[in-house]
């Protein structure tokens, strides 16, 4: 996928974008491809898969959802910029926080935010270690492929407020992620409010999962990644 390509696809899936999210995400390539080695950002140097297997297949999971309601943005484990700050270009007036725990990616969303003149709240630790104060904190919560839905709920929820969402892009195989999460979706007061399922036009499977959180999450949630993860 070439820029033009990249350009004409996301002005048709999203009808808020102007030139300067474009500028912005050139930007943005630029930052990825002068930093991919110092970093580890691997395989982020080639431009098409810049444009078609990060930008693109990042954001457009989050073509349906409707961002007039929401204000506040937890990316978790976004790792180089995604689908956080994607998401924050798009929409200027979200108020985006990231948690990733590794310190160099952490470092690099630093220059990243600096080089596009935007602002977000990077904090650098593991997401399960949660403060009291940070429960029920974000109308919207996300990540992308870094855990299992299982564990990316239970991760996840106690951050989303009461009546709001959490948004997890899967791909084929999600609803064998479902099933297995049957058990933590109800303990979390979660429910599965919507299903979107597309192959996107890099005939790239997206299967988009929607929940809305019923009531507050018992602190007892989560859990210790040990605990998790067993």
């Amino acid at each position: 996928m070439d820029q033009n390509e990249f350009i004409k696809l996301i002005k048709k899936n999203f009808i808020n974008v102007d030139k300067l999210f474009f500028d912005n995400i050139e930007k943005y390539k630029i930052v990825l491809q002068n930093y991919a080695n110092k970093f580890n950002l691997s395989k982020l140097i080639n431009e098409d898969k810049i444009y078609s297997e990060y930008f693109y297949n990042s954001i457009i999971s989050y073509s349906k959802i409707n961002f007039n309601e929401i204000t506040t943005v937890l990316d978790i484990g976004s790792g180089s910029g995604i689908p956080g700050v994607i998401i924050k270009l798009i929409y200027p007036h979200i108020k985006l926080t990231i948690i990733e725990a590794t310190t160099k990616k952490v470092e690099f969303l630093k220059i990243l935010m600096s080089e596009l003149n935007i602002k977000a709240n990077i904090i650098n630790k593991r997401a399960e270690n949660i403060s009291t104060d940070e429960y029920e904190t974000f109308d919207l919560v996300t990540s992308r492929a870094v855990a299992a839905l299982k564990v990316l709920l239970e991760i996840s929820a106690p951050y989303c407020k009461t009546n709001k969402y959490i948004v997890e892009p899967k791909s084929i195989k999600a609803s064998d992620e479902l099933l297995a999460s049957s058990k933590i979706i109800k303990l979390l007061n979660l429910k599965l409010i919507d299903e979107i399922k597309f192959t996107s036009e890099n005939e790239y499977f997206h299967d988009v999962l929607i929940f809305k959180k019923l009531a507050k999450t018992n602190h007892k949630y989560p859990r210790s990644w040990k605990e998790i993860i067993k």
